[in-house]
């Protein structure tokens, strides 16, 4: 039996026929073929999540961006790019694939030039991606994004939860919004904030939030149910 032969017989790829021959065990090699793509596809589903985001004043012309992201297997920073249009900041942050033991998280800041201390309403957007550096530079597989509002002047620093299609309390709503919000769950304990982090309300729910009798602008309402919680921007026009 040749040394290629004996590899195969030993993975049950090929078995010995009664006259001495070997021949090709069929069955084995398609299980040891899934078995491979199983690996293949296992590996490739690097997981990168985004695990918070913290927004604070650096100055009176910039804010930072502090971005912790989670994932499974080891991975590093990689490059950046941003982009304002209007209230409208977008973040696109790319990572790559490491090497050694595995990390559970990883803290990017990044700083964008606005005016601070101008009254506004922004909307903020990011995405995270997987890349390889066999890649282009700036190109990647889409892994993660989060979208929402903040206000400035900043009262102190912000902090963002989990994407709200994350949480299992499941809320329902829009922005701007009218005045309601669905909640998944009964028993809910809804914390309302302005937008310098004042309690307005504080109550519990049954599945539904009504708000309209409160003055326009924008809210942060703090969602806890049981161990799950999230945090919202609201921006109630009415």
């Amino acid at each position: 039996m040749s040394s290629n032969n004996y590899v195969l017989y030993q993975f049950g790829l090929l078995k010995p026929l009664q006259n001495g021959f070997l021949n090709l065990n069929l069955r084995a090699m398609k299980k040891t073929i899934l078995l491979i793509a199983i690996l293949l596809a296992s590996k490739l589903s690097f997981a990168l999540e985004i695990h918070q985001i913290r927004i604070s004043e650096i100055s009176s012309r910039a804010i930072n961006i502090s971005l912790d992201t989670e994932a499974t297997e080891l991975y590093y920073f990689h490059s950046w790019r941003s982009q304002i249009s209007g209230n409208t900041i977008t973040i696109e942050a790319f990572y790559i694939e490491g090497f050694g033991s595995t990390i559970a998280y990883l803290n990017n800041n990044f700083e964008i030039p606005i005016n601070t201390k101008r009254r506004k309403v922004y909307q903020l957007n990011i995405r995270i991606f997987y890349t390889s550096l066999r890649v282009s530079q700036n190109s990647g597989n889409l892994q993660d994004q989060w979208s929402g509002l903040f206000s400035t002047p900043l009262a102190a620093p912000i902090f963002l939860t989990e994407p709200i299609e994350n949480n299992p309390l499941h809320l329902k709503y829009q922005n701007p919004n009218p005045g309601f919000i669905s909640v998944g769950a009964k028993n809910v304990t809804v914390t309302i904030l302005d937008d310098s982090g004042k309690i307005i309300e504080s109550k519990q729910i049954q599945e539904s939030i009504y708000f309209s009798h409160l003055p326009d602008g924008l809210y942060y309402f703090r969602f806890v149910h049981g161990n799950a919680y999230t945090t919202i921007p609201v921006i109630l026009k009415k």
